[in-house]
């Protein structure tokens, strides 16, 4: 039976969207096949930052024929209920109609034999009526086509559409369609970067296939699994342990095509913050990853190295500098701030509330610097 490959390419997708827009892609075309008799098999969606690709297997060639009876008017009904049955039916007259005997009396019966369309005619109608209504969460427009009503809104701009249709023993054909001047055909583009040039494509194996010479893995748990295996392996072989964190890993699977992971370092200077805030501004700025001692000498601090998922990295940690001698840091505090030094207990507690609604991590950073 034959299978459908759909690729809607645009520009780079929010990696916070992609898993989602996944989901809406395979559901709200498997819905509208079985909608329109067409059951098939199988179905997975795909997404890449640049790409969603979703394929069917198994869809019939054709519709099946439906037969269908619809009833009509009482036998002796009025002229005009009778001429808008007929009308309704596609009938030519009440010779065509059965007459079906009930307690209510005996009523006109329409058979109607609805013959079934092909299966590519009827996903040419799905496809653009699945874009259209796509529920991005913000949608933009684009291009001169822009200023006009109706005009296509995409979360980015949408380049290109591949539509292909057909059993996998003969050449698949292509769905004839096209959205707001986009034509569907067989044709997309691999690695922004290291695999620009455009390439055709036949089928989902083919597809795939293409796509991993153009430098692009099109499936995001295997981008997942690349991202955290050499991230793990970069971290051993220079003695660390990878600080884990699966929120960050869906992320940054959904900003690359083609992960290669790198290693850096920041200066250990930074390590006298707390491991906390190291970590968030590391995760939330610069999307990498964090490494540490391994379990057995840990520290109970971070290292100094980061890695990050286009890049992943690090540098030689070192641990904490010795903390203040007893005393060290209340004069220091003194000298810094000695007007302090005549506040009473409640008015001292008060002034650190305040500080620390106004910024939570205030006091923290004041006392980082004041030890030093």
């Amino acid at each position: 039976m034959p299978d459908l490959l759909i690729e809607l390419f645009s520009e780079e997708i929010p990696a916070r969207m992609q898993a989602k827009a996944a989901d809406d892609l395979r559901r709200m075309v498997t819905d509208k096949l079985v909608a329109e008799g067409l059951v098939y098999d199988g179905a997975k969606a795909f997404v890449t930052p640049r790409r969603l690709a979703l394929t069917v297997h198994g869809i019939p060639v054709r519709q099946p024929d439906l037969k269908q009876e619809r009833k009509g008017p009482k036998m002796g009904a009025p002229d005009a209920a009778v001429q808008g049955f007929l009308k309704a039916a596609g009938l030519k007259s009440l010779d065509e109609a059965k007459i079906q005997r009930d307690p209510k009396g005996d009523f006109y019966i329409a058979l109607i034999e609805k013959p079934g369309r092909p299966a590519i005619d009827v996903i040419a109608e799905i496809i653009p009526l699945v874009i259209r209504t796509f529920p991005w969460p913000k949608q933009m427009r684009w291009g001169e086509r822009s200023a006009k009503n109706g005009a296509l809104t995409w979360v980015r701009p949408l380049h290109s559409i591949i539509a292909t249709f057909g059993i996998e023993t003969e050449e698949p054909e292509v769905v004839k369609f096209d959205v707001a001047g986009i034509e569907a055909g067989r044709t997309t583009r691999g690695h922004r970067f290291m695999a620009p040039a455009e390439f055709s494509v036949r089928r989902f194996d083919d597809y795939v296939s293409k796509l991993l010479d153009a430098k692009v893995v099109l499936d995001p748990e295997r981008r997942k699994d690349v991202i955290l295996t050499e991230a793990k392996n970069l971290a051993f072989a220079q003695g660390y342990e990878l600080v884990e964190d699966q929120v960050l890993l869906d992320e940054v699977a959904g900003l690359v095509e083609w992960p290669v992971v790198l290693m850096g370092s920041f200066d250990e200077e930074f390590l006298t913050i707390p491991g906390e805030v190291i970590r968030a501004t590391i995760r939330n700025n610069q999307k990498c990853f964090v490494v540490k001692f391994p379990s057995p000498h840990d520290s109970g601090g971070e290292g100094s190295r980061v890695g990050g998922a286009s890049s992943s990295s690090a540098a030689s940690p070192t641990p904490d500098p010795s903390p203040p001698q007893a005393g060290e840091g209340r004069s220091t505090r003194q000298q810094v701030h000695p007007h302090r030094q005549h506040r009473s207990l409640g008015r001292r507690q008060g002034y650190r509330r305040r500080q620390r609604a106004r910024d939570p991590c205030a006091i923290e950073r004041r006392e980082v610097l004041l030890r030093e």
